[in-house]
């Protein structure tokens, strides 16, 4: 130690060693206490995402499950007072179309006011239409609410998914997209069951749950979630729109593939269980088939939260992929329950692998100023999938026959292959 500090036998070491094991101590000591600063930063920076994250799934998990009471009722009501199939689709085309036109405004705009004012606007809409449910006593009322739930939708997807990935970090964001969708997808799953049992056991009070849902879910972002400073905008309009054009170049693969995901996804909730019946399966075998569906979907989200972050977006992507083809290549042919099943196996899994993973895309090709219109253009190709999709497959089926459902669904899905397996899957940002 003493030779270290410069110190010899020949010399008086004394003063100037313990003059320099003091100024070690002092740098010892300053360096302890700036890591102990650096890591109470940390914790301050990840207490509230954790927090953010966990308020999130929570609410996502109480808005699909009141959806998923609600959605088997809904057509029910309906037909209750007389209404024929056309009135029927348009609460569907109603739905879809309030939703396409709020992915154009919610996530751009949230990027301007931040998230937690735009899920609030969402989250009220989605529990006025709640109520709507619970007071109807017209289809017209029926009508309005319905539309007012898909603006609330259209609002709260884009917005909540640009919120997930903005209280995530790289390394974990497979993780933080994989659980937002599985709460999705187990509140869906749990109202859906819980509402047809409802159903048939005391009639429509389901619709006297989903407002109380509504609520909760609004007073837990309202209360708990914190937003982030919003950036000023103001003087940079140019620049925001040359940003916005190169995020558009960015996303038009993932946007293809987005539309072929909605439209498949929308048709098995839309027109399945029709295709199904005309070939001999009946209620409960339905039933099964949907369990099935919805069982899988939520595993694969849950699968993702490991898959993305260990083995990287492109293996899950194609695979995803690989399935939906695969499925509505099956639902093409399937004429016999045992291949119905195979063809809601592969599904399931495939829309189940798709979604999170198309979201940790955009998440990987957007910077949080940007992140909101990166969302809303994914949903809106969603949107438009869902809608132009299954109405195109409606009109085949009813006018060439129930065999032509699925054709062109497995044609947009197998492009959307070819446009997976031409992508780059580097982390791009529009510079």
């Amino acid at each position: 130690m003493l030779i270290a500090m410069g110190c010899t036998n020949n010399q008086q070491p004394l003063p100037f060693c313990w003059s320099g094991c003091s100024q070690l101590r002092s740098y010892d000591s300053g360096l302890g206490s700036g890591l102990q600063v650096m890591d109470s930063r940390t914790k301050s920076v990840e207490e509230p995402k954790k927090r953010n994250q966990t308020l999130m799934c929570l609410m996502i998990f109480l808005i699909s499950m009141g959806e998923g009471l609600t959605a088997p009722a809904i057509p029910l009501l309906g037909k209750s007072w007389g209404a024929g199939y056309l009135e029927l689709g348009l609460l569907m085309t109603g739905y879809g179309l309030a939703y396409i036109v709020m992915t154009l405004i919610a996530g751009h705009r949230s990027d301007h006011f931040g998230r937690k004012i735009m899920l609030l606007i969402s989250l009220s809409l989605s529990l006025a239409a709640s109520i709507g449910y619970f007071l109807a006593g017209s289809m017209f009322i029926l009508a309005v609410s319905r539309i007012t739930e898909g603006a609330s939708r259209g609002m709260l997807w884009p917005v909540a998914e640009a919120a997930i990935a903005d209280n995530s970090d790289p390394g974990n964001a497979g993780r933080a997209m994989g659980t937002f969708t599985a709460a999705y997808g187990i509140g869906v799953t749990c109202g859906t069951l819980a509402g047809g049992t409802n159903i048939f056991k005391a009639g429509f009070t389901v619709f006297t749950c989903y407002p109380v849902l509504g609520l909760t879910a609004l007073l837990l972002i309202a209360v708990g979630f914190t937003n982030k400073q919003v950036k000023n905008h103001e003087g940079s309009y140019q620049l925001e729109k040359t940003i916005r054009r190169r995020t558009l170049k960015l996303l038009w693969p993932i946007g293809i593939i987005g539309f072929a995901y909605g439209g498949f996804l929308y048709s098995i909730w839309g027109l399945f269980s029709a295709l199904a019946n005309e070939f001999g399966v009946q209620a409960d075998g339905i039933g099964i088939l949907f369990g099935l569906f919805w069982g899988l979907r939520t595993i694969a989200f849950l699968v993702c939260r490991v898959l993305l972050d260990n083995r990287g977006s492109k293996l899950t992507l194609l695979s995803g992929l690989l399935f939906c083809t695969g499925g509505a290549g099956i639902l093409l042919l399937a004429k016999t329950f045992p291949l119905l099943l195979l063809a809601v196996f592969l599904s399931g899994a495939g829309t189940g692998l798709l979604f999170p993973t198309v979201l940790v895309l955009v998440n990987e090709r957007t910077s949080e100023e940007n992140r909101g219109f990166g969302m809303g253009f994914l949903e809106l190709l969603i949107g438009l999938g869902m809608v132009g999709q299954t109405a195109v497959a409606g009109f085949l089926g009813q006018s060439v026959g129930p065999g032509w459902i699925y054709s062109l669904i497995f044609l947009f899905n197998g492009i959307a292959l070819a446009v997976g397996l031409r992508m780059n899957f580097k982390p791009l940002l529009p510079g």
